[in-house]
């Protein structure tokens, strides 16, 4: 269990540290452009949250978030310039979706980028760049920063053209090529150790370490936009689990597939930002369930139920609605709403009931969040929001031993804004 307990911790940071990647850079596309005649162009984006969380089961917690921007765009030429982006992000306890993380987990990432531009053209721009991500989490109240199990480190680069088809309503598409190498610095395979004669933390280790490539397509236009996003995770030292219950000779692959479309618009008093995306994840682990300690590979040989191969364990497909919405009453004050709702359905991995027994269903997880709020403009730049959410997450897996599946939170917190 602890490595599939691992795979999701692990594979829901990569899709951090690729979304921290891409969303800062494209987001400074237009206020760029905007501030061209400048020589120096500051990009100032800080967002703090504090909220305590109420859940159906256990004791009221809080938690907080801190994620902070810091870039700098400089002017060279006419038709070169040099941009520099610093990102913190804190993420405190909190409510997690199913198969993601437990409630108490702790992360803390820094992020650099650094990318030079080339207007080739009026309508066409080069953007090569560099990023480097040191990230550290916490799973244990006395864990230290420096000693986290899933300490993650990423350098690489990447390749962006810009195509502006409409200057006017801001219409362009970029297209984007990014090469990371990631490693895990302080990751061991304990399970693997205790059952491998003579092996060592430092034969267990790197087991994670990846190489992963990805490109994506996103065109934008009058404030609608949309995207195509195809992800390959290579693994450098991690095998495949056979059907005999040991590791095989192949190395670990994965690859993700993701679609997403939404527009943000203003119609009258109303500020509306939907959107919706589609996600299909595949990847050729598989996964060997023991059902207690003691349970051997032996007895999946011999057919015995405790012991049980799946076969694409970690397939599945992902649909997320998001729906938010602002009512402006004045110039300054405003109620805002909005819906989440998220689908995911495993391809092939069986739900389990209470006693960690397969049933004959796939695992569904479901997960609906309702938000209302009120936001305050303090002036152009800050904003405060005072907020309560409720979510409910449910799964026909019902073996929540290590995770939670079907819980009910309430969530009140405060968040302020500051951005120029």
């Amino acid at each position: 269990m602890k490595t599939s307990v691992w795979y999701i911790k692990k594979f829901f940071t990569v899709l951090v540290l690729v979304a921290f990647t891409l969303t800062p850079l494209s987001s400074t596309l237009s206020a760029a452009v905007a501030e061209d005649s400048k020589i120096f162009t500051p990009y100032f984006d800080m967002t703090l949250m504090e909220a305590a969380f109420m859940p159906s089961a256990g004791n009221i917690f809080s938690g907080g978030n801190i994620n902070t921007q810091v870039g700098l765009l400089t002017k060279i030429t006419k038709k070169d310039s040099l941009f520099g982006l610093y990102n913190f992000n804190y993420s405190g306890p909190a409510f997690q979706p199913q198969d993601s993380k437990q409630f108490t987990d702790r992360d803390m990432s820094h992020g650099f980028n650094f990318e030079y531009r080339r207007n080739l053209n009026e309508r066409f721009r080069v953007r090569p760049g560099l990023s480097l991500m040191t990230d550290y989490s916490r799973t244990g109240a006395n864990e230290a920063w420096k000693n986290g199990l899933y300490n993650m480190n990423s350098v690489g680069g990447q390749l962006a053209v810009d195509y502006s088809f409409d200057f006017e309503k801001n219409g362009f598409i970029t297209a984007t090529i990014i090469t990371r190498k990631i490693k895990f610095p302080n990751y061991t395979d304990l399970l693997r150790e205790f059952q491998t004669a003579g092996n060592t933390s430092e034969t267990s280790g790197g087991l994670q370490d990846q190489s992963l490539t990805q490109f994506s397509l996103r065109p934008n236009w009058n404030g609608f936009f949309g995207g195509f996003t195809y992800t390959l995770q290579n693994y450098k030292n991690q095998e495949v689990v056979d059907n005999s219950g040991v590791y095989g000779g192949s190395k670990q692959k994965d690859t993700n597939v993701a679609l997403d479309a939404g527009f943000r618009q203003t119609l009258w008093i109303f500020e509306l930002s939907p959107m919706v995306s589609y996600t299909m994840h595949r990847s050729n682990q598989n996964f060997v369930r023991y059902k207690f300690l003691g349970a051997t590979s032996a007895n999946l040989a011999l057919g015995n139920s405790d012991v049980t191969f799946v076969d694409k364990n970690y397939d599945y497909n992902e649909m997320t609605l998001s729906v938010p919405m602002d009512l402006n009453i004045t110039g300054k004050w405003a109620i805002g709403g909005s819906m989440n709702i998220t689908r995911r359905t495993y391809t092939a991995r069986g739900a389990r009931d209470t006693d960690n027994n397969y049933t004959s269903s796939k695992q569904k997880n479901l997960m609906s969040t309702l938000t209302g709020s009120i936001r305050k403009r303090m002036n152009d730049v800050a904003t405060m929001r005072l907020f309560y959410s409720l979510m409910v997450a449910s799964s026909n897996n019902k073996f929540e031993k290590y995770m939670p599946y079907n819980y009910t939170g309430n969530t009140v917190g405060v968040a302020y804004q500051l951005s120029y």
